[in-house]
């Protein structure tokens, strides 16, 4: 019989595996703290329904295409009100002959894209309204004197190397472009300005596609800029939340391989076995899939406060199957497995059981809270309890009962022995 829960053990904990596989990403930045039926929440729900806010949704967001900028960030990263300060890219140079031409020509190739298009309809880029300043400056009767004293007659870009820093810095100070930044009399920055389709609480997939698409596309044209501005990268708040998201699955997937190495150790070290610890890692494998696959079940998706409670899962549900492994090692010297797992059972099995429905019980009162938080914390308390009850009951059990070791702590004895002489 025990060979058959085995069987059954492994079927399930596969079959958890795959349906905890499926746990997604959230498709809005919204956290709801309060439930749908409290005022303050069917207010917030009614607001964002509003036709002002679905159309701004539907107009997209602004992404930055950038030289002359280093991505970088130099403030206190414990301290979410210290922000950064402009990191120069020294290696931007924007006044040669091929560099001009490059940049002149950079927005019509990004604006033939399906996944940029421009902010306006009336929107020129920075270079290329510099150009059709100079053209109508050298056609002019009366050119203004930031023409006459800086651009030395230049007809259209590109300019001489000479003349381009002075003649675009004063370019921006007559039409008051605030796209281009200079420093000690060199232009030192310079932005382009686009739209994309997404926005910042669209789905992570969504705002992936969007990112890797701008990704992709300006790798292939650093790689054929000319050198001076081939550093350009693209920016956007819109990809805030995309790193969000992507930081909550990281922490994650994080916390449970934290939470198996602590496991880990700690039954080792309580019982001096290598057998056991790998039979504790696999029982602690099977809580956290078979816990995830219910939350999944349950329509979960992997958001702010689910992040949170996932690390709590995780500490909860090492507890029981490590006193089940101190307990399989108290007899010394070679035992019968059968009787090390019976022992194990009948010894710490009433406590284990108490432990949880006290646990259990904590998880009922907080069901019946109004914070949604505590709610949530309420189910995957309770179902942490649950599988971690099972995990040691039956799967650790089983497997100690199936293939455990009748002298748990001889090759840890061996080992040290060795060490001593």
């Amino acid at each position: 019989f025990r060979w058959f829960v085995l069987g059954v053990v492994i079927a399930a904990t596969t079959v958890c595996a795959v349906f905890a596989a499926q746990l997604t990403l959230p498709v809005s930045s919204e956290v709801a703290i309060l439930p749908d039926s409290n005022p303050y929440q069917m207010h917030r729900s009614w607001s964002e329904n509003l036709l002002s806010n679905v159309l701004a949704k539907g107009e997209g967001s602004e992404t930055l295409i950038i030289w002359g900028l280093t991505p970088a960030d130099t403030g206190d990263h414990l301290n979410p009100d210290s922000w950064t300060t402009l990191v120069l890219d020294e290696s931007f140079d924007p006044r040669s002959e091929s560099s001009q031409n490059y940049l002149i020509g950079f927005c019509d190739r990004l604006f033939e894209t399906n996944f940029a298009s421009k902010i306006s309809s009336n929107y020129v880029c920075p270079m290329n309204r510099f150009d059709e300043w100079l053209k109508e400056q050298s056609k002019s009767n009366a050119p203004s004197d930031a023409y006459l004293n800086n651009c030395d007659g230049a007809l259209s870009v590109p300019v001489s190397y000479e003349t381009f820093d002075p003649c675009m810095i004063a370019w921006t100070k007559v039409v008051n472009e605030t796209y281009v930044l200079e420093e000690k009399g060199e232009v030192k920055v310079m932005q382009i300005r686009s739209l994309s389709s997404v926005v910042f609480d669209s789905p992570f997939s969504d705002l992936r596609t969007d990112w890797n698409a701008y990704e992709d596309w300006l790798e292939n044209e650093r790689g054929t800029a000319p050198v001076g501005v081939n550093g350009v990268y693209s920016s956007s708040i819109e990809y805030w939340w995309f790193d969000t998201n992507g930081q909550m699955l990281k922490t994650a997937y994080g916390a449970a391989a934290i939470a198996l190495v602590c496991a880990a150790v700690v039954v080792f070290i309580s019982s001096r076995s290598f057998v056991l610890t790998l039979f504790a890692v696999i029982s602690i494998c099977y809580v956290l899939v078979a816990a995830t696959a219910c939350l999944v079940g349950l329509g979960w998706e992997l958001g702010f406060l689910e992040s949170i409670l996932f690390a709590i899962l995780i500490g909860i549900s090492c507890d029981f199957v490590i006193h089940f492994g101190h307990a399989y090692t108290m007899y010394p010297g070679s035992v019968d497995r059968h009787y090390r797992s019976q022992f194990a059972l009948t010894h710490m099995g009433p406590s284990i059981l108490a432990a949880a429905f006290t646990t259990f019980m904590a998880a009922v009162v907080m069901v019946f809270t109004e914070i949604t938080f505590f709610q949530k914390f309420a189910v995957i308390l309770f179902m942490t309890i649950v599988h971690s009850t099972l995990a040691s009951f039956v799967v650790f059990i089983a497997l100690c009962d199936c293939i455990g070791p009748s002298e748990p702590t001889k090759t840890y004895d061996r080992i040290r022995a060795k060490l001593s002489y």
